[in-house]
């Protein structure tokens, strides 16, 4: 069994035009459950090692965002530390080998293809969500052992303009295939449904958002200053920094569309 758990970054809906997020990111963890269980674990005691007492309040939650910004609970974090919390954060991708699948969808691509269609444009959640989907499947079908067959289960943070409509695709596209792009597929080896919780009641969820941000952030970095590293500010130095050494060699898939 294989446990995917899914986030995104960059949402602004339906608004395309926007300049400071022009990518709708979404991103996906691969775990096996003893993994899913150590990290847990060594996730609790990062919170409880920064945050204190506050961490076992029921409405605590590492968010990607507020680490990096120092906003939230990490407004009293100085900016040394709160680079230490991300990366030790980010290590645990690292060190227990989860793989990374990563889909974005490019809005001003999206409006300029739908408008050359005729079409309105297609949330760029569900595009993005469908495409991660494929990817994640296409990577169980290449793992499948010759003995029984490995399937995944997938959990994502509760998205609420386009939940309620995933999970009722969901069985569809297990059956008929998801009928999008030149790579559609029948999802064969994802069990069940889409199982929606909120961030702050899985460890998991909250680590993935953390790689989707900083996955945002890296995208950003090079899109504005390429791979010239010595105009990178110092903020863009740890972005990157913490991509490369933690995420990068973890990625199973990574494209962006159109």
């Amino acid at each position: 069994m294989r446990l995917y758990y899914v986030d995104e970054s960059g949402n602004t809906g339906l608004n395309l035009d926007s300049a400071d997020q022009p990518v709708h990111w979404v991103v996906a963890l691969e775990f096996t459950p003893e993994a899913a269980k150590a990290i847990q674990s060594e996730m609790h005691g990062l919170a409880s090692r920064f945050f204190g007492a506050r961490s076992r309040d029921p409405d605590f939650e590492f968010h990607g965002g507020d680490i990096f910004q120092g906003r939230g609970d990490c407004s009293p974090l100085g900016v040394s530390a709160r680079v230490v919390l991300y990366a030790e954060l980010l290590s645990l991708v690292r060190r227990y080998d989860c793989s990374i699948f990563v889909e974005g969808i490019d809005k001003a691509g999206l409006r300029t293809y739908a408008a050359g269609r005729g079409e309105p444009p297609v949330h760029p959640h569900k595009l993005a969500f469908t495409y991660l989907l494929e990817r994640i499947d296409e990577a169980l079908e290449r793992a499948q052992p010759d003995t029984a067959p490995l399937y995944g289960l997938v959990v994502a943070d509760e998205q609420k303009e386009m939940d309620r409509e995933i999970v009722q695709r969901f069985a569809d596209w297990r059956d008929v295939g998801t009928r999008f792009g030149h790579r559609s597929r029948e999802l064969r080896y994802l069990l069940d449904t889409i199982h929606y919780v909120p961030s702050h009641d899985s460890w998991l969820i909250q680590l993935v958002d953390c790689v989707a941000y900083i996955r945002g952030r890296y995208d950003r970095v090079l899109r504005e200053k390429g791979t010239d590293e010595e105009r990178y500010s110092a903020s863009e130095r740890a972005v990157v920094r913490l991509w490369r050494e933690n995420c990068g060699k973890r990625v199973a898939s990574d494209a962006c569309w159109p």
